[in-house]
């Protein structure tokens, strides 16, 4: 198997990088504060400015409205509750101006329904108010780490079209190593996710081996395990990150990740069945899974395989809400799913290659 090195990058003909694959610095943009409560409006601007952000505030939606044009902010963070304009009726109006501006929703307690239906109308996050300084300060960090991943990966699609034709081996390598520092970026924002990404990776490729495929086979699972995470942008922290039992509401998002890793995976063709095995790693036999509660054979070998992968490392690492079961333990559940959620012989490679976290 070719290893995938982090820090490939393709030359032009004359021995010069064409394109940056470092994702650019996400700092130094503009944040827009839009509170009508000039108290809380000054509160979040301090905890911002000594974040190190540029910031401004208003107390009318209106007067946002009119900046917008003339000015390219990243995040707008915006009240929900305000007298001439929600915070949902404004965040129309700066999509419109800009698709990607990133917008956070400051809401009262007991407005969480709310809050978690403008998540599925775009907005980025979502704080509780009073915010937490360092709730605030990172949901704003995250959100200009999402935009600019965002414009950098539109980027280097056009490059890579306009390459295609003449490097495909040397765009395939460039592009999982680019991905790959993505997915270790996502794993990052949990100190309980540090390496997973790396860990489903050499999980699925170890039983890809022990059930026989070929070389090709085993490449397309490890690296259908190592992006199978990449749709988790688009899930906020305050759920990946949530200590207690997950809503209806928010598990639904955190569903939406399989169609979301094929929305940024579809364009990059040359990944061939790695895109398809990712859409499908959490789908089980007895059609209980997601995103489409396929059953049986409807399943890729691929998806069960990076689906198993991805179980067993999440059964033996810890959570906010748990702590990871011992091998023993989490084998013994494991093996009581075995023609249930799992195929029996995939099940059986899984046990002859058991790497786990190491």
């Amino acid at each position: 198997m070719r290893e995938i090195d982090e820090h490939t990058s393709p030359l032009n003909g004359e021995g010069e990088p064409d394109f940056s694959f470092e994702l650019p610095a996400s700092e130094g943009g503009l944040v827009l504060i839009v509170d009508d409560e000039a108290s809380s409006a000054l509160l979040h601007q301090s905890i911002l400015e000594a974040a190190g952000y540029e910031v401004k505030t208003f107390e009318r939606a209106p007067d946002v409205i009119e900046h917008l044009v003339s000015a390219e902010p990243i995040v707008l963070v915006t009240d929900y509750d305000m007298p001439e304009m929600s915070g949902i009726e404004l965040a129309e109006h700066a999509l419109d101006v800009d698709p990607d501006i990133k917008i956070i929703l400051l809401t009262g307690r007991g407005d969480e329904t709310t809050a978690q239906s403008a998540l599925r109308m775009g907005f980025t996050d979502y704080i509780i108010k009073p915010p937490e300084p360092i709730a605030l300060a990172r949901a704003v960090q995250r959100a200009f780490h999402q935009r600019s991943g965002e414009r950098h990966h539109r980027a280097m699609v056009t490059w890579m079209k306009a390459e295609l034709g003449r490097r495909q081996d040397e765009i395939r390598d460039v592009t999982l190593s680019t991905l790959a520092a993505f997915a270790n970026a996502l794993d990052s924002r949990s100190p309980h996710f540090q390496g997973h990404s790396r860990a489903v990776a050499l999980q699925a490729g170890s039983i890809a081996l022990a059930l026989g495929l070929s070389e090709a086979e085993v490449e397309s699972v490890r690296v259908a395990g190592l992006l199978h995470d990449v749709g988790m942008i688009a899930v906020p922290d305050s759920i990946v990150e949530k200590s207690g039992a997950l809503t209806e509401e928010e598990f639904a998002i955190i569903k939406t990740h399989c169609d979301r890793g094929v929305e940024i995976l579809q364009p990059m063709e040359h990944l061939g069945d790695s895109i398809r095995f990712i859409h499908e790693h959490h789908e089980r036999l007895n059609g209980s899974g997601y995103p489409n509660a396929r059953r049986g054979d409807e399943i890729s070998l691929g998806g069960q395989i990076v689906g198993i992968a991805e179980a067993w490392v999440a059964i033996l690492e810890s959570r906010a809400y748990r702590s990871g079961l011992p091998r023993e333990e989490g084998m013994e559940m494991l093996l009581e799913l075995a023609g249930e959620w799992f195929l029996p012989e995939v099940t059986q490679a899984l046990v002859d290659s058991d790497v786990g976290m190491l």
